[in-house]
């Protein structure tokens, strides 16, 4: 069972508006500090830091884009991963009616079971033992149903079902393994750390840069827009909570359901 670090349990709103206090109380630092040093040597408020501040934001900006890009990224593959486990599974039900009764019989009871315990999988959300515990169930159940084709194939004279269930079924089941790996890769936390410091020391420069009257409406305004970009960035790199989640292609593997129905 993967275990999820602090960052990766804190809700992602939590981490938002916690980069937004901070970057307001970083840039209200940054002033303050610089009003003191140029208390003490009025010499210093001479000091222009304009390009190290227009190079630190850019900075910013190519790690926030390269960030975004990567959580993007991360959320189509397990997007189509989770239509690719729909379509793979929807393939093995269909290819039970070439078999007898009896077995066809077998193979879609397992099947109705192993859809339930990937459908499972899904809607335990951040559970994690719960989730580990359906990923083995279905991992179990696939393991039966393959024994039985494959049992079947020794003695089966018709090769022709054989050559068209164990693909598919082959297909499910390896699926699954990609699934959990596409969900389990997310963005290395030493990435996210290094972006809020780059964040923070951005606030702390610019309010030291800051020369005259604090003008707090572009203050809360930055702090709003840079938290709000971190925090799609993380609701995208989550793929079992936020409000960019899979629940509109998971419904491909329940509608799987409808399958069973006779």
């Amino acid at each position: 069972m993967i275990n999820l670090t602090l960052l990766q349990t804190t809700p992602a709103i939590v981490v938002a508006i916690i980069l937004m206090v901070l970057l307001i109380l970083a840039y209200l630092f940054g002033y303050r500090f610089r009003t003191y040093q140029v208390r003490k040597n009025p010499e210093l408020g001479k000091t222009d830091i304009t390009t190290i501040n227009g190079m630190l934001l850019g900075v910013l900006g190519l790690l926030l884009a390269f960030t975004f890009s990567m959580s993007n990224t991360r959320y189509d593959t397990r997007r189509q991963v989770v239509i690719e486990e729909a379509n793979n599974i929807g393939t093995v039900i269909l290819r039970t009616d070439v078999y007898p009764d009896s077995m066809r019989s077998v193979l879609r009871s397992g099947l109705k079971e192993y859809v339930e315990a990937r459908i499972a999988f899904y809607e335990a959300g951040m559970d994690m033992s719960k989730t580990m515990m359906y990923f083995l169930k279905a991992d179990s159940i696939s393991g039966t149903v393959w024994a039985a084709v494959a049992k079947y194939a020794k003695k089966d004279n018709i090769t022709t079902r054989t050559s068209e269930m164990i693909p598919a079924l082959n297909a499910m089941i390896d699926i699954t393994t990609t699934r959990r790996a596409a969900g389990e890769s997310t963005i290395p936390d030493s990435i996210l750390y290094f972006l809020f410091g780059l964040c923070l020391s951005s606030g702390f420069l610019l309010g030291y840069d800051h020369k005259g009257v604090i003008n707090w409406v572009v203050v809360i305004g930055f702090a709003i827009t840079l938290s709000a970009t971190v925090f799609t960035i993380l609701d995208l790199d989550r793929p079992r909570s936020g409000l960019v989640n899979l629940d509109g292609p998971n419904q491909k593997i329940v509608a799987l359901r409808g399958m069973f129905k006779e």
